[in-house]
């Protein structure tokens, strides 16, 4: 018989226990929406599984639980099964956490949390708060040295969790911090390209309307000369422009200055070269005067050969035309990306990673890389160099997005694209459909640096938590004790003074301090206060047939009809052995009144059905209505009683209801 309580009270814990943690789990994150709180959300999820645990201890010991061990007070059984439960919740949600269960069973994962948490809570409580003491396994486990080191266990878990959790997210809001760190330096990068780039566009256009050139072009040749000083003063002035020329209509340099050891150098017209056949040249050309072609970032070429040693450059060139739009030529620029490229490896000394350049084919064309090697596309027109040959996954999603960064099992990769047409200073000069190069500033940020930056983190908090452990757990002891002891204290004396005993509703001391409030707020607000005084028909002979039990969980079961039946804001109390009285703020009407009563009157005529036998009451109700609320509350009470001492003379199992002016000049108004 024992062991068929025990398995039923545990049963009861279970399913308690598997239904409240599928419930709290689910409105927790919804409440929480949009937030990043998980150690909030954790710590309240297992102090209400822990709460729900003491509650459902509480009934399971009220209804026939027994406490196995003597010395045991139930201030300490609480406080025990209150923080196991609780450590058990917090444990589950760490290592569900830690292992990412959320993302590998989106939706499995709350019902085996919620089946391991009722399971393993269960089995504790029932071990150490049910099972029968002479049980040998029950024995073993209460042997002083067992729960000692079985505790120990279960803290050192709980506190290898709370580590592997913090570091976890601490090595997550490190890579984040990195990898935005990371995104500025590349968009700074971006600034300062697309700047040196500006000067370059604004300068190509300054120099297509000089005035020199202009006369030039007219037929003025003596004006070459200031030309040449022009241009010369220019490459002098700007250390990284490495050339600047006039090409002709047919594709000939007719200027160009070149960035000498020490001085610009103006070339001599016997070396002038032929560009026709260079695709800078035929593509400007096309452009409409006042716009701009940017070429993409290449290696020199002269006659015909890449320059040795390579010379990256990239070209700036605007077409020359007259007020006819007849094609004159062109004017070039031949900025250095040496220059250009310098800043990414300034960046680099701050990088935790390698910053890479790539054309818009995604060919290297700046970072450490070894294989494939720099500038492939020059010397070859096969694609297998490119990141999109080699990574096609990876260049497919950096082709999908501005900015951003990725992980892989390689590591990270941060990436932003440099688009020269998104520069305020110069997007106007562009024409479609000749759109300038678009570049891809790429970091690669290896996972070993991301582990070591989070592994000197670790020790610093495995000596906090050990601390913390160590100090909250000796407070909390000591302090949790003290208030489960004195708020269980308190509780008791403020609850026996309140309410009945048996029902567990208001006592007739809470009754007479809440009709005074009643009918001072009623008389301030001028309202209404109506008073039920009921008195069980039939209730003596069950008492004295079947016994006090019987008559006790009959006043049981009719307090819960009357409490079915009345708002929250009607007060239900009992003030003797089977008479209940209902106090009624500001009722709609008389007849509203009336049919509370007789809806009373109607439900405790139905029969009740205990487990062999079945009790046949009724009921005797007077009502009595406050008339200016000038009344005492004795008054209203009294009258109350007489109303029902006459409804209970003149046949039982009715009601009467009456005004209290009405009732003391005994002029009643009966209405059944």
């Amino acid at each position: 018989m024992k062991n068929t309580s025990s398995i039923l009270t545990v049963s009861i814990l279970f399913f308690g226990l598997f239904i409240a943690e599928s419930v709290v789990s689910q409105v927790i994150p919804t409440v929480f929406s949009g937030h990043r709180l998980f150690w909030f959300e954790a710590v309240v999820n297992a102090s209400l599984q822990a709460l729900l645990s003491l509650l459902l201890l509480r009934f399971i010991l009220a209804v026939g639980g027994r406490i196995r061990h003597k010395k045991r007070t139930r201030e300490w059984l609480y406080l025990q099964l209150g923080l196991s439960v609780f450590g058990i919740e917090l444990l589950l949600v760490l290592l569900f956490s830690i292992f990412q269960m959320e993302q590998l069973f989106p939706q499995q994962w709350q019902p085996i949390k919620a089946l391991l948490f009722a399971t393993i809570s269960s089995i504790a409580v029932y071990i150490y708060v049910l099972a029968p003491s002479q049980h040998k396994i029950t024995r073993f486990l209460n042997r002083i040295e067992v729960r000692y080191s079985t505790s120990y266990l279960f803290a050192m878990s709980l506190l290898l969790g709370f580590v592997a959790n913090i570091y976890q997210q601490e090595e997550r809001r490190l890579t984040t911090e990195l990898l935005d760190y990371e995104a500025e330096q590349l968009a700074l990068i971006d600034k300062t390209l697309t700047y040196r780039i500006s000067e370059a566009v604004l300068d190509t256009l300054t120099l297509a309307t000089q005035p020199d050139f202009i006369r030039h072009l007219g037929g003025d040749h003596l004006s070459i000369e200031e030309v040449k000083l022009e241009f010369s003063n220019v490459v002098q002035t700007k250390q990284s422009y490495d050339q600047i020329r006039f090409i002709d209509a047919d594709g000939y340099e007719r200027i160009r200055v070149n960035k000498g050891l020490h001085h610009a150098e103006a070339v001599p017209e016997d070396q002038l070269q032929y560009k026709q056949d260079r695709y800078y040249v035929p593509e400007t050309g096309r452009l409409d005067h006042g716009k701009v072609y940017i070429s993409p970032l290449d290696l020199n070429v002269e006659f015909g050969e890449i320059e040795l040693p390579h010379k990256p450059i990239t070209r700036i060139a605007t077409p020359v035309k007259d007020e006819h739009g007849r094609f004159l030529g062109l004017i070039v620029i031949n900025l250095m990306a040496e220059h250009l490229l310098q800043y990414l490896d300034d960046a680099n000394e701050l990088s935790k990673g390698q910053i890479n350049l790539l054309n818009q084919q995604g060919f290297w064309m700046h970072g450490d890389m070894q294989t494939p090697p720099k500038w492939a596309f020059m010397f070859s027109d096969e694609l297998t160099d490119s990141l999109a040959q080699k990574s096609p996954t990876l260049w497919k999603q950096i082709q999908q997005h501005s900015s951003g960064h990725l992980r892989t099992e390689e590591g990270a990769y941060i990436f932003h694209k440099v688009k020269l047409s998104d520069h305020q200073r110069i997007q106007s000069f562009e024409q479609a459909p000749f759109t300038w190069p678009i570049w891809t500033l790429m970091t690669k940020i290896d996972n070993s640096v991301i582990t070591q930056l989070s592994l000197q983190k670790l020790h610093l908090f495995m000596l906090v938590c050990a601390l913390l452990a160590l100090v909250s757990g000796i407070g909390t002891y000591l302090y949790t004790l003290s208030q489960l002891k004195r708020n269980s204290a308190e509780n008791r004396v403020q609850h026996m003074a309140d309410h009945d005993p048996l029902t567990g509703l208001y006592n007739r001391r809470n009754l007479m301090q809440q009709l005074e409030s009643a009918l001072i707020y009623a008389r301030e607000q001028h309202e209404t206060v109506a008073v039920f005084y009921l008195d069980l028909d039939n209730f003596k002979p069950i008492n004295d047939r079947l016994g006090h039990e019987v008559g006790d969980e009959v006043l049981k079961r009719i307090s819960n009809r009357l409490t079915q039946m009345l708002r929250q804001s009607d007060t239900l109390a009992r003030i003797g052995g089977d008479e209940f009285v209902i106090l009624i703020r500001n009722p709609d009407s008389i007849q509203r009144l009336k049919e509370i009563a007789s809806r009373i009157v109607r439900n405790l005529k139905q029969p009740i059905h205990l487990e062999n036998v079945e009790c046949q009451l009724g009921v005797s109700v007077g009502v009595a209505i406050s008339r200016d609320n000038l009344e005492s509350r004795d008054a209203l009470l009294k009258a109350a009683d007489m109303l029902m001492l006459e409804a209970k003379r003149e046949g039982k199992s009715c009601y009467r209801i009456a005004e209290l002016d009405s009732i003391q000049s005994k002029e009643s108004l009966l209405d059944n």
